[in-house]
């Protein structure tokens, strides 16, 4: 009683002091808020929290491990977060699914007070994509579940163009990740090598099929059906349902312009339109949805979005895509797939890893060969017959009807972190010059014997020097190496250690490493946030880093070649310290 007492004491001072010092700027008065209140509150070992697509979604995997732990474990309660945009749509998701009155269900706001106090204190946080921007450090308690949200065919992580800063965020969240949910083999072997997993990730990847897919087995329940069937005429037998899911190429999270594309995608529609005894409805990439929306020429061809899009794909007869990650899910129906592309410039803008010549269905850019191809489905589809049975069995095998359950029994207990092999060793990546590109340079000679990788200071790439430098040599430790980008923000003068130190786990994803190498003189901010992730330092000298060392626990072991050796706890890796030192003084 007492401890709650003062707890509570603490957490209102800690409340007074943020909202004291709260700034309008929503995302960083957001991270501020939930650094402030880390501590504030204990873990709820019956909580989740479902962050699905950063709020603007109800669908997917983890919607069907809420569904699943509804029915199988009474005493959870569910927190699911909305942008503001999408709460309707997420309200009459989950009146489809009759849950709009459950009571073990909560909708919160994204960015809200409740929200952040959700994910802080949620025993399970699942997600299938990155979650919360740069927010979001897993704390001691909690444990972290990323479902991902397909199996890829576009190239990804540091294998797209411009992967080192499209990845970053992406690869901090999957490093934190406890469990991660692999469709099959080929997905996560992709996601080891290119996102850089190997090495380092020390949560448990399991190949269990995915949860969204069990509904092409199992099959919608009625009353989902009823609904499905009255608001998209699938059902009516007098129809063929064509869903038409084209994705994006692009090679960064922005659309510079969408209105070639979609007066390409009208086009197709109409012609497919046309085509007798079919019905043509459009699943477009959710970049183009507020242009869509917006659009009253694609009014004939909407479906009703409360609707799930597996659910909607396990009730329809042919797909039409082109790089979308929706076709290997198609498999499990084991109907007839058509794969049109109006892009001209997608190879050179982001490229994919399965050509499309060995796809398990024609493929074409001709709309006037779409069409024929559409009207003698028959005639082609025993011709793939072979090759789509191969595809079911490398990338679908696992789907039979049962994932959810696996996934959700699995989770349920606390996970067991893998043991890493190598020692791990980060690197300042601040030390750039014309001359001396130290830290690339550093990399190259180290990779061959510890698992590296290389710290750097965001602020810093945006600087037209640096960041030229940085791009122009980056190139040369991709292929060994990762890059973890720390996205500081305003914080007061005085970086405080607790801070520092959730702000250090939020650029590395909660990984600790054996050893940091700083090789330049100067003492800065970055350099306060990195060195709480390390247990060994190898530093340059310099008073104030020392002084910042000796605060977050570190002792001062010995020097030499112009270095100095500083030691937390009891991580003996003398001998490994010593072989950098040498590599250095080369």
């Amino acid at each position: 009683m007492i401890r709650n007492f003062f707890n509570q004491l603490k957490y209102e001072y800690r409340n007074l002091l943020w909202h004291k010092s709260r700034i309008n700027e929503i995302e960083t008065s957001a991270k501020l808020f939930y650094d402030n209140h880390y501590e504030s509150w204990a873990v709820e070992n019956n909580s989740v929290l479902y962050d699905i697509q950063d709020g603007h979604d109800l669908d997917d995997s983890p919607f069907e491990i809420l569904k699943y732990w509804l029915s199988n474990h009474s005493k959870m309660r569910h927190v699911i977060v909305t942008r503001n945009e999408t709460k309707d749509k997420i309200v009459r998701i989950l009146k489809v699914w009759q849950l709009d009155d459950n009571q073990k269900i909560s909708v919160v706001e994204y960015q809200s007070e409740k929200h952040l106090k959700a994910l802080l204190t949620s025993k399970y946080v699942i997600t299938n994509a990155m979650i919360f921007s740069d927010i979001f450090v897993k704390r001691s308690g909690q444990i972290f579940i990323n479902t991902w949200h397909g199996t890829p065919l576009k190239k990804m992580g540091y294998a797209m163009p411009g992967g080192v800063m499209g990845s970053w965020n992406v690869i901090r969240t999957l490093m934190m990740a406890d469990y991660l949910i692999m469709p099959n083999n080929y997905t996560s072997e992709i996601f080891k090598r290119d996102y850089r997993l190997n090495g380092l990730y020390t949560g448990k990847i399991i190949e269990t099929g995915y949860p969204r897919n069990d509904v092409f087995i199992n099959r919608l329940p009625q009353h989902q059906l009823d609904i499905l069937n009255n608001t998209t005429m699938i059902g009516h037998k007098r129809n063929r349902i064509i869903l038409y899911a084209p994705t994006w190429s692009g090679d960064t999270t922005k659309i510079t312009s969408n209105r070639k594309e979609l007066e390409g995608y009208l086009s197709v529609l109409g012609k497919v339109a046309k085509l007798n005894h079919t019905e043509i409805k459009f699943k477009p990439h959710p970049y183009f949805k507020a242009d869509i929306d917006a659009d009253m020429r694609f009014d004939a061809y909407r479906l009703n979005d409360a609707i799930g899009t597996n659910d909607l794909l396990s009730e329809i007869d042919v797909l039409i895509t082109d790089y979308s990650s929706l076709f290997f899910d198609f498999l499990v129906s084991g109907k007839p797939i058509v794969f049109f592309d109006i892009k001209e410039n997608y190879k050179q803008e982001r490229g994919e890893y399965i050509a499309v010549s060995s796809l398990p269905g024609p493929y074409t850019q001709d709309v006037n060969k779409l069409i024929a191809l559409l009207t003698n489905t028959s005639v082609w589809f025993n011709e793939y017959h072979q090759v789509y049975k191969q595809f079911k069995t490398e990338y679908v095998s696992r789907d039979d009807g049962s994932a959810t359950q696996r996934v959700a029994d699995e989770i349920i207990n606390q996970p067991i972190p893998k043991i890493i092999s190598k020692t791990t060793v980060i690197v300042n990546g601040e030390d750039f010059s014309d001359t001396n590109f130290t830290s690339t340079d550093l990399v190259d000679r180290l990779y061959k014997e510890f698992d590296v990788s290389m710290a750097v200071f965001e602020s810093h790439l945006l600087d037209n020097w640096y960041g030229q430098l940085f791009f122009k040599h980056v190139d040369q430790i991709m292929p060994v190496s990762r890059v973890f980008i720390n996205k500081y923000i305003k914080y007061p003068k005085k970086l405080e250690m607790n801070l520092a130190q959730i702000m250090g786990r939020r650029v590395t994803g909660n990984k600790i490493f054996n050893i940091l190498v700083i090789t330049q003189p100067e003492f800065t901010k970055h350099q306060q946030i990195i060195i709480t992730t390390a247990k060994t330092l190898i530093m340059k000298k310099n008073a104030k880093r020392e002084l910042w060392s000796i605060k977050l626990g570190f002792t001062k072991s010995y020097e030499e070649l112009g270095y100095q050796v500083w030691q937390k706890g009891t991580d003996q890796v003398l001998s490994d310290v010593k072989n950098i030192l040498e590599k250095l003084k080369n």
